[in-house]
């Protein structure tokens, strides 16, 4: 045999022999990640109705109505298929919040003093709620083996919300005879599925082989009903349409890192 040929069969034989390394410097291993979350949630307005008549229950006086979404904290559970070192398919469930900011003043003089009552009650009152959104999509991740991996991703779903964005009351307690809830906007469906997007953008920060730090800031665009005018005398529910909200939302999160290896399962 030549040594040249011999040369050749040598070459090809370590070709051979390092390509399995290569692939694994290469990181391209299939990887399972589960991610569990919190999140701090931003306001923002929902409906404004300036000057609402009291002219079915207690009439004689007008309100100023307004309601937005308050500040609230979440939590999110979600798990990601990474084929491959970049691209990943993400699944999700987010529990957003969604309790509201309620604001009424008494525009007249007060004719009727139960609805001062009622107008203070709306104002002071506590509105949480237990919205949660389920979504599924895509994330693309750069620098997947190095320390910091920034990323981006997107997603759509549903908004599971029990808490209608529409009614709104108030309670009276000045006598006995009196007492109850007094519904100004009233609502037909207090549960409603709507649609929601997610738009993010973050890194990733390696606390270990198998646990990763994750922060991330979201714009969540969510699917809510708003009151569009004034209900008039025979009306319980007032106008009101389907309208799409930006909440923002900055999360702290955990990875836990199930990567599949030759000859081995995750």
């Amino acid at each position: 045999m030549r040594v040249r040929e011999l040369a050749a069969l040598v070459i090809a034989g370590l070709a051979i022999r390092s390509a399995p390394t290569a692939a694994q410097r290469t990181g391209d291993r299939a990887r399972l990640v589960f991610t569990v979350s919190g999140a701090f949630v931003g306001s923002t307005g929902l409906w404004t109705v300036p000057q609402q008549p009291l002219t079915d229950q207690f009439p004689g006086d007008t309100f100023f109505l307004s309601r937005s979404i308050k500040r609230a904290f979440g939590a999110g559970f979600a798990g990601t298929y990474y084929p491959a070192a970049h691209l990943g398919l993400s699944a999700e469930a987010f529990l957003i919040g969604l309790g509201y900011d309620d604001t009424c003043r008494l525009l007249s003089a007060g004719l009727n003093p139960r609805n001062a009552q009622v107008c203070q009650s709306i104002d002071t009152r506590d509105k949480s709620a237990a919205s949660v959104a389920f979504s599924v999509g895509g994330i693309f991740r750069v620098a997947s083996r190095e320390f910091i991996s920034p990323f981006v991703s997107a997603g759509a779903g549903f908004l599971f919300n029990n808490v209608s964005s529409v009614l709104m009351s108030g309670a009276v307690n000045a006598s006995a005879k009196e007492q109850g809830e007094f519904f100004i906007y009233d609502d037909d469906d207090r549960t409603r599925i709507r649609p929601a997007f997610r738009i993010g953008v973050g890194s990733t920060v390696a606390l270990g082989k198998a646990y990763h730090l994750r922060v991330e800031v979201r714009d969540n665009i969510v699917g809510i009903e708003r009151v569009t005018g004034v209900k008039s005398d025979l009306q319980q529910i007032p106008p009101h349409e389907n309208t799409y909200k930006q909440l923002w939302s900055v999360h702290f999160g955990v990875d836990v890192i199930l990567e599949r290896q030759r000859g081995r399962r995750y």
